[in-house]
């Protein structure tokens, strides 16, 4: 029997026996992140400071927002955000209150939208929302830290409706548009790690090893997939994306790894891992998608160092519908539901 006659017979075998699996959900396009937290702090400008003091017009936070050396700080609360340009919306809790005498007026519950005309809206008084700040980002500086994105030197001038409400409200002319209030910096938690790359490695367990050898069946690797120095498999990270926190979503991978006994040849390529499932699907021999390993991620083993996620000590298990298929095509019983394949490691680059 020919080795292609074989492997289409396999082939069937396998997608008879194994749950089918759909391929890897397309991750999205949209380079813009959701932030989970995080605070922006605003350094009021020394010489705004003493204008509003002469005007007898003072500035204290409210709300949620606080007071520190570095400025007044405003809660995130949501958001999306590009790491690379900085462009997005972030929602904000807490405000300013500007008094003189009786008279107050509170801004509170900021909204940043960065895009090609950047605007910051406030709540006036707990009403309507109006585009009282306009923030300068032409000098900003973006820094990267884990999980986390810094945006510093954003200048925050007044808007011309800013301007025109404040001298309405403290019966003065002294409020220009364009008026620097003072210099922010946004510090976000970023609630999503999208992967631009990396490898998952495999090492192999060596009673999976001894029984595969024991059956005449050798394992190999499938291009792009490598052997690492240490002898684990690398198969390299396409994309996809996981919660920061949940770790929940999908990882897909280039690559593969090969079983082989005599002229039978199947290959099990371009793995994805769906960590809502605890499971990795592959393709087999190019074409149907099952699921052939269950994922143990019960203590998952995460570190974050400069812009590599790792998630370790996940171990893969044959699947009971793998067992099965594997049995059929290599003319054996020695496959069993829940044999370790091996133990994992995500190594994934972020975007």
């Amino acid at each position: 029997m020919s080795v292609t006659r074989t492997s289409t017979l396999i082939a069937g075998a396998l997608a008879a026996g194994l749950a089918l699996a759909p391929a890897a959900s397309a991750q999205s396009t949209s380079s813009k992140l959701d932030i989970s937290g995080g605070g922006t702090t605003l350094k009021l400008d020394s010489g705004t400071a003493k204008a509003l003091k002469s005007l007898g017009v003072s500035v204290a936070p409210t709300g949620r927002a606080t007071a520190g050396s570095a400025g007044v700080r405003f809660p995130i609360t949501g958001g999306e955000l590009d790491p690379a340009s900085a462009a997005g919306v972030i929602r904000h809790t807490g405000g300013l209150r500007l008094s003189a005498g009786r008279t107050r007026v509170t801004l509170s519950d900021f909204t940043v939208a960065v895009n090609k005309a950047p605007t910051m809206s406030a709540r006036v008084n707990g009403g309507k929302r109006l585009g009282a700040l306009v923030p300068v980002v032409g000098k900003a500086r973006i820094t990267r830290s884990g999980l986390g994105v810094t945006v510093s030197r954003i200048d925050i001038h007044l808007s011309t409706k800013g301007a025109a409400a404040l001298n309405k409200t403290f019966g003065v002319k002294a409020f220009k548009p364009r008026l620097k209030l003072g210099t922010a910096t946004v510090a976000t938690s970023l609630a999503e790690v999208r992967f631009t790359g990396g490898q998952t490695a495999l090492a192999l367990d060596p009673g999976a090893v001894s029984a595969l050898t024991s059956l005449g069946v050798a394992p190999g690797i499938v291009g792009p997939a490598v052997a690492n120095p240490d002898g684990s498999l690398g198969f390299p990270i396409t994309g996809g994306g996981v919660n920061a926190k949940t770790l929940a979503g999908q990882i897909p991978h280039s690559g593969g790894i090969s079983l082989t006994k005599g002229g039978t040849v199947v290959r099990l390529t371009d793995f994805n891992i769906d960590t809502r499932k605890a499971e990795l699907t592959a393709a087999i021999n190019g074409g149907t998608r099952a699921a052939i390993l269950s994922l143990d991620l019960s203590a998952p083993k995460v570190d974050v160092s400069g812009r590599t996620v790792s998630v370790g000590n996940v171990t893969g298990k044959l699947t009971q519908g793998a067992a099965d298929a594997l049995n059929a095509a290599f003319g054996t019983a020695a496959f069993t539901a829940g044999l370790t394949l091996g133990v994992a490691t995500v190594k994934g680059e972020i975007a």
